[in-house]
């Protein structure tokens, strides 16, 4: 058991250490083997087929990644990789950081780390992977800055936080950190504001680079992230309790335990230039979100940038005993996890075998491939659609093909406006793609229409074979709501480009 290897003074502690990296890598590689892509992950997947400088929801980082990657090869185990080795070296990381502050202790918070769910079943590719990367080693530069202001430590972590922002727009908050920090905690005159100043210098060009697409393209992250997703919020006691019920698992409850008894004890630390740098940009967003939590549900991927912060920043606060208590609770706490996942990949077929709808939702994520194999009669005729962006991602990775998104839709997983030209699709035939019996709908956009059920493998999938479709009359049903609910530009932004107008409404 880890924690008696912990204790047993014979065994040199460096070895636990990297025993430890490298059980916990063994883990996250067959979790990332095994573990079917996700909805999102293949709407990403998608961003790297199509390489640009940026995508509707967020910055292209993530799309950059897989570009990279999908040169290769396009297994989950070899897109996941970044994912993978990324944690892995941040727990390394970890260890070396903690070593520099508290030797003793060095190996047991890196191995809480490690061990942890959020680390260990972290294995899938979204837009938080480059954003932990370069968030993780900004603030690692930051923290080198604070030991003797070395302004070329500061012009580092503002090139690895204005690569993080142009990972997602997380990353700003990191930035809000580091200035709240140094005005609260720092007092060494007017260098550590030279370093601020050339921490904003190095993230400019990511951020010019971001205004300059959204100006071209209907300003899509601002709409996304401010305006379309943003609408509705309002103050909710449910989502406050809701944030600090996801703080406390995410800290486990030992740890958050041990961080009350040592409140008093953080305003002091806080002013050291070692762990104090850590607990500062751990503890400023997580105050930021819990006012954010009055109006909006903050979810677990809110915090997984600052959450590697926590095991350096606890060298400090906690003692010896404290942090084997910790791993006490983390190992079977993990493990519980682990259990949960292995019983959902192997027994997903019976969870929901008595309940066809269940069971074809279910299917189409974790085994979309016989699906895909069953289409292969109308792939010369049709073009692909469904009317979900994850359903649409999830079966152009299974079909290694195009899928479009077909109807309405919403805020989330527009890209696919970018990339369909329904202009070129006029009199085309299409095949409508569904998990369930709604497709009728849409039998005005054809001149023939012709539905059928699909069993395949015991899930039952609805296609219609669309005939001549109408792109006249879908353009004015269909494209010009979605037009109007979601490219709803302020009028105090400039416009460069906007394709939604310039390909369907010029007039």
């Amino acid at each position: 058991m880890l924690t008696n290897m912990l204790e047993a003074r014979s065994l040199d502690s460096t070895r636990v250490f990297y025993i430890t990296l490298l059980l916990t890598t063994v883990v996250k590689l067959a979790l990332a083997h095994f573990v079917p892509i996700t909805g999102d992950e293949a709407y990403f997947i998608e961003w790297g087929r199509h390489p640009d400088y940026g995508f509707y929801d967020h910055p292209p980082m993530v799309g950059w990644f897989l570009t990279a990657f999908l040169a290769v090869s396009d297994t989950a185990l070899w897109l996941r990789l970044p994912s993978v080795l990324i944690s892995t070296f941040i727990g390394w990381a970890i260890y070396h950081i903690v070593k520099d502050i508290d030797a003793r202790l060095a190996v047991l918070c890196a191995a809480l780390y490690l061990v942890a769910p959020i680390n260990l079943l972290g294995v899938l590719i979204t837009t938080d992977t480059p954003l932990i990367l370069f968030s993780f080693l900004s603030a690692w530069c930051f923290y080198l800055a604070q030991r003797g202001d070395d302004l070329r430590w500061y012009a580092l972590a503002g090139l690895m936080l204005g690569a993080a922002f142009f990972s997602k727009f997380f990353a700003g908050l990191l930035g809000i950190a580091y200035f709240i920090y140094l005005a609260l905690f720092v007092r060494r005159g007017l260098r550590p504001y030279l370093g601020l100043l050339l921490i904003v210098a190095g993230t400019l060009p990511f951020i010019g680079l971001n205004l300059w697409w959204n100006y071209q393209h209907c300003w899509n992250n601002y709409l996304f992230n401010l305006q379309n997703r943003a609408a509705g919020g309002e103050f909710s006691v449910m989502t406050v309790l809701g944030y600090l019920a996801l703080l406390l698992y995410a800290l486990t409850p030992p740890i958050a335990y041990y961080l009350f008894k040592q409140r008093q004890a953080m305003s002091k630390i806080l002013r050291q230039p070692g762990a104090g740098v850590f607990l500062g940009v751990l503890l400023i967003p997580l105050a930021l979100f819990m006012l954010l939590s009055l109006r909006a549900t903050i979810g677990l991927h809110w915090i997984l940038s600052f959450y590697p912060f926590l095991f350096i920043a606890i060298a400090s606060l906690l003692n010896k005993d404290q942090l084997r208590r910790s791993m006490i609770f983390m190992l079977p706490f993990t493990a519980l996890h682990l259990i949960a996942a292995v019983a959902l990949l192997t027994a997903w077929p019976m969870l929901a075998k008595n309940h066809e709808g269940d069971y074809t939702r279910l299917a189409a994520v974790m085994n979309p491939a016989p699906l895909a194999q069953a289409l292969t009669p109308y792939r010369d005729d049709y073009v692909f659609a469904t009317d979900s962006y994850s359903f649409s991602a999830v079966l152009a990775q299974a079909a290694k093909q195009r899928v479009i998104v077909f109807g309405k839709g919403s805020h989330h997983g527009r890209q696919d406006d970018l990339l369909t030209d329904f202009r070129i699709l006029d009199q085309k035939n299409l095949l409508l793609i569904s998990r369930k019996d709604d497709l009728e709908r849409y039998a005005g956009f054809f001149q023939r229409f012709e539905m059928k059920r699909l069993k395949v493998d015991g899930a039952t999938y609805h296609i219609a074979a669309g005939v001549a479709f109408d792109y006249a009359r879908y353009r004015d049903e269909i494209l010009r709501p979605a037009y109007e609910s979601y490219y709803r530009i302020p009028a105090f932004l400039p416009v460069g480009a906007c394709y939604m107008k310039e390909r369907y409404f010029a007039d």
